[in-house]
């Protein structure tokens, strides 16, 4: 027995502290539901959760762009398909030109053609989204959109630009453009080897960009299932096992009421002590 040094209560003291610091660890764990809550819990498994949660935020981001990108080939499909049909419908009239058609017939056709040439311009330079344009390129524009389609430094994805004015669209050499369609002067041939190239070109367009937007689907589903992995990756690094947690918890209750209980009887030791002396007397 000792007077000077309650050792028995500083080591009792000392375990309570203990148990008191993981109970309020515990706590902390099951209130916020995440057991890495500083990286000097798990240092190592911070690091992998926070390049884990830099892949996922970087996936996220690229599944919208991908939404923005098929966003964009629909409106630029939109607008290919309203050029098709006014091809189609230039094509009519310039066969309905090669029949029994007067001076002043093909003189009213040739209007409505040439109407119909601005409208495929009005088309091309108006059809755009977010202000990027695909169907009406210039000089001084980029011939292609470059999309980021992944969390990494390389996953790119490209979508061209073209240009499908009527002034753009010529002959297989080249030479003469929908704007030379002259019908009232009876130039059938010629126009229609223009229309038909015209519409073949874009055709090949649509097609590729269809192409672009079934790829652009397919990295939207894949970045969907690989944010899935991620997400799943991330909660078992991260995420507490709440009935393992709260049975923890349970156990550091019973350690600090057993603590205080403790605390309780070795501090009479010092008055057991003071009795004895007593006895001396």
């Amino acid at each position: 027995m000792r007077l000077s040094h309650n050792l028995m209560s500083l080591n009792v003291y000392r375990n309570y502290t203990k148990n008191v610091g993981a109970q309020s660890k515990s706590m902390s764990n099951v209130s916020s539901g995440d057991k890495i809550g500083k990286a000097m819990d798990n240092p190592a498994g911070m690091g992998q959760r926070e390049q884990i949660r830099m892949q996922l935020r970087g996936l996220q981001m690229s599944q919208r762009n991908m939404q923005d990108g098929i966003s964009m080939l629909q409106t630029v499909e939109s607008g290919l398909d309203n050029i098709t049909m006014a091809l189609n419908r230039v094509r009519e009239l310039t066969i309905s030109c090669g029949g029994a058609k007067t001076e002043d017939d093909r003189a009213v056709i040739q209007k409505e053609i040439e109407q119909m040439l601005k409208s495929i311009d009005d088309i091309a330079n108006n059809t755009e989204f977010n202000g990027v344009k695909l169907l009406a390129k210039t000089g001084t524009e980029p011939d292609r959109v470059k999309m980021a389609s992944g969390a990494n430094v390389g996953d790119t994805l490209i979508v061209p630009v073209n240009n499908l004015t009527s002034g753009n669209l010529t002959n297989k050499e080249g030479t003469l453009s929908l704007k030379d369609i002259r019908v009232d002067e009876g130039k059938i041939d010629d126009a229609l080897g223009i229309i038909d190239e015209s519409i073949d070109k874009v055709l090949s367009i649509r097609s590729k960009y269809g192409a672009i937007q079934n790829r652009m689907e397919s990295l939207y589903d894949i970045q969907g299932q690989n944010s899935l992995v991620m997400e799943s990756a991330d909660s078992n690094i991260g995420d507490v096992d709440i009935a393992e947690e709260m049975m923890h918890l349970a156990k550091y209750n019973i350690l600090v009421e057993a603590g205080n209980a403790m605390m309780v009887q070795t501090n009479r030791m010092p008055q057991d002590v003071l009795r004895v002396l007593e006895r001396l007397k």
